[in-house]
């Protein structure tokens, strides 16, 4: 091989260095020297070391001639070992060890973490400068699972993110903050604005529907200690039945927040800078222990009850196997951190625990593995994906500044693949385990654990239109403000469905100018625009259900032209859903003029209607007048409100109850108010017995709420409950919320 025949290199630093690998070794130049060709690969990869060094990100690249994964080697001190070579690694897939063909050692850039807390309170008004990809020193994604956080959970984790801004973020760090709840939406765009990143950290709201029971109080059934054999057999079997119920709807829950994370990791994939997301949650369970384990009373009946004898959690394992496949493509490092610190099992001053000793112990005993368990999912993430699980600790800003600081360096390593990696079966994919072994003692690795058999070139086989990638990526779908409101109704004939309100902000879309019709009376000229629009629901494994795929031809003139600009536009779309479950409605929008784009996400959660427990649909929340006064930003799709004015509400009740009189039922009903994440307003429990009602029907529940002249504006939260004082003590509450805005009254200069 010569100069003038010797392959153009180009392409990524990846690529090339692939190519100069798989070079042959021939044309020897003396006796005993080095052939030509190895001198040029030894050369060639010298110079590509820099250049990989600079520029490329930690993550698993899949072809079928290289496969490169990053690899973090500390030693007992916790300190990063920089000066190994090719030599010091092994790597496996399934056992089977591969051709490591290099080992690059990627630096990190070491800033000092200078405290600037002071100086948040001093910084001038002005947006900061945009930063551009190359001087994107780190990408954090902070995700919060208020899907599951306690009360006191998210209080100290919305205090851990306050001073992990003032105090660690630095320049060059892109950062954002998620939740499960709402997956993208508003909060959901990085900035390196500190004062922006507070103020969606206070912001936060909890909203927990899946808030693990291992450290719940422990109650006791007298009735399951019965000298009566059957008395005591019903009541273990009641509380077993509803014990897999929970462990059932956790499942379903769980894994629903596992896709949102999923979706966050994939807008992460071609961001810039070391990527990392640092998930806060207390639970992501996959084992259940079987019940028999600790209770002395179980019989051999109600060890045939479905899920009795534990075992997997099928949904959650499904999407975490696809999580971390994603995340290792995408070169997300994980971090988990359980923000309930250094927890006490034993028994407490609020347990009321059995009388027999024996079922005591077993009830201490059951707290204890819940709660063992409920971190068994944080931990795999962080191990499968080369993080840090950080548990038992009270110190969660530590926690924090640690997950930053184990970024600062990694290996690359690069192996030849066999072809068994890239096997097909009829099973489908198959998800190949990877280890790496050091030869020098004394050191820990971690690394990415694990692959699908797919190439990337298979995987991302077409590339994605700007408004899928809209509604992927949370990164790019703020051009276009897009407001979403899912309802959650169900009527007898038609079965469940989701109504969803949209409210679209057509100023960024490009209006061309277009000649009236000869024949027109008006010669005025219209104005039109073509906007694409993509909707769709995904069940709670990330599974696509329904969705809306239209063009919208928008054409106006004169004063509805103007309308439109000062209100918006607002549309409804009917969505049927046969089953119930945690589900994910995902828009977005693009002008096709400028492709510029907008997207909204929501997590919705559908009850059961046909188990007979009460339910109630989505509230819907509006200005009680905005229809008379001609105020769409009062209406139920934008929820913008006044101080002042006058607030009203609605629901459907379901499933509930006939009372003491045959055509009354008997509920009582409540609203609470939030703003800031407290408690402003606790209505009465009021009475609500409409008359003519029919068991087995639907009730409307309505109301309004009169706002203070003096009203604080911002985000506020309406929540409204409803008890059915004639269903079982357990099943009695069903409590819907939705949040809504209060803004200033509008100045004589905004008129």
């Amino acid at each position: 091989m010569h100069f003038d025949t010797f392959p153009a290199l180009t392409g990524t630093p990846q690529a090339l260095a692939a190519l100069i690998a798989d070079l042959p070794d021939t044309e020897v130049l003396l006796p005993g020297a080095r052939t030509y060709n190895q001198l040029m690969k030894f050369t060639c990869l010298v110079l590509l070391a820099a250049l990989l060094q600079a520029q490329v990100a930690p993550t698993i690249r899949v072809n079928v001639n290289l496969i490169q994964m990053d690899v973090t080697v500390i030693d007992k001190t916790g300190k990063h070992v920089p000066d190994l070579t090719t030599d010091d690694f092994e790597v496996y897939r399934d056992g089977k060890r591969q051709v490591l063909k290099s080992a690059l050692w990627v630096p990190g850039q070491h800033l000092a973490v200078v405290s600037t807390k002071s100086d948040i309170q001093v910084l001038a008004p002005n947006t900061p400068k945009p930063i551009r990809p190359q001087e994107v020193r780190r990408t954090i994604a902070l995700l919060i699972d208020d899907l599951s956080l306690s009360f006191v959970s998210s209080y100290y984790a919305k205090n851990a993110l306050k001073t992990f801004v003032e105090e660690n973020v630095q320049p060059g760090d892109l950062v954002a903050l998620f939740r499960t709840s709402t997956g993208l939406g508003v909060l959901q765009q990085f900035t390196t604005d500190k004062r922006q990143l507070l103020a969606q950290i206070e912001n936060t709201r909890f909203r927990s529907i899946n808030s693990v029971d291992s450290l719940a109080p422990i109650n006791s059934n007298p009735l399951e200690e019965s000298s009566e054999p059957t008395i005591a057999q019903i009541a273990i079997e009641q509380r077993l039945r509803e014990e897999i119920n929970n462990r059932q709807r956790q499942d379903m829950v769980t894994a629903g927040m596992l896709s949102s994370v999923n979706f966050v990791v994939r807008g992460l994939r071609e961001l810039p800078g070391r990527k990392s997301l640092i998930l806060f949650s207390e639970s992501v369970q996959l084992y259940d222990a079987p019940r028999g384990m600790t209770n002395s009373n179980m019989t051999s009946n109600m060890s045939m009850m479905p899920g009795a004898m534990g075992g997997s959690r099928e949904r959650t394992l499904t999407a975490m196997r696809g999580l971390i496949d994603t995340a290792n493509r995408s070169g997300v490092v994980l971090y988990t951190i359980d923000p309930r610190g250094l927890v006490y099992t034993g028994m407490t001053a609020v347990d009321v625990p059995s009388g027999n000793p024996r079922r005591a112990g077993a009830q201490m005993q059951e707290r204890q593995m819940d709660f063992n368990q409920s971190q068994d999912g944080m931990a795999m993430l962080a191990e499968e994906t080369g993080g840090v699980f950080y548990r038992n600790t009270n110190d969660i800003p530590a926690a924090l500044k640690a997950a930053l600081l184990d970024q600062e360096g990694y290996y690359l390593l690069a192996f030849q693949p066999d072809d068994e990696t890239f096997e097909k079966s009829k099973a489908g994919l198959k998800y190949h385990q990877l280890s790496v072994k050091l030869k020098r003692s004394g050191l820990k690795v971690r690394y990415r654990h694990g692959l699908y058999g797919v190439t990337d070139e298979e995987r991302n086989a077409k590339p994605l239109s700007p408004i899928v990638n809209a509604m992927i990526s949370p990164f790019r779908a703020v051009e276009v403000a897009v407001r979403m409101t899912p309802i959650f109704l169900h009527d007898e004939q038609t079965g469940s469905i989701l109504r969803t309100l949209m409210h679209i902000d057509p100023s960024a879309f490009q209006f061309k100018e277009i000649a009236a019709d000869p024949s027109d009376k008006n010669q005025q000229p219209w104005k039109q625009a073509v906007v694409d629009q993509l909707v769709i629901l995904f069940d709670q494994s990330g599974q696509q259900v329904d969705n809306v795929s239209k063009s919208h031809e928008i054409k106006l003139r004169g004063a509805s032209f103007d309308k439109v600009l000062q209100v918006g536009l607002t549309q409804e779309i009917d969505m049927p859903v046969k089953r119930p479950g945690a589900y994910q409605l995902r828009a977005a929008i693009m002008d096709q003029s400028t492709k510029k784009t907008g997207s909204a996400t929501q997590f919705i959660e559908v009850p059961d209607i046909k188990n007979k427990q009460l339910a109630m649909s989505d509230l819907i929340v509006s200005r009680e007048d905005w229809m008379d006064q001609n105020d769409p930003a009062g209406g139920p799709a934008q929820r913008i409100l006044r101080p002042g004015s006058k607030l009203a509400y609605g629901a459907f009740v379901y499933n509930a109850k006939s009372g003491k009189e045959a055509n009354k039922p008997n509920l009582e009903t409540q609203v609470v108010l939030f703003h800031d994440g407290k408690v402003v307003y606790t209505g009465k429990r009021t009475p609500f017995q409409p008359e003519g009602f029919t068991e087995g029907k639907s009730i409307s529940v309505m109301g309004n709420m009169q706002l203070g002249a003096r009203i604080a504006v911002g985000e506020y939260i309406l929540q409204l409950a409803v008890r059915d004082l004639e269903a079982p003590k357990k099943q009695q509450y069903s409590v819907r919320s939705i949040d809504f805005e209060v803004r200033p009254l509008p100045t004589a200069e905004s008129k």
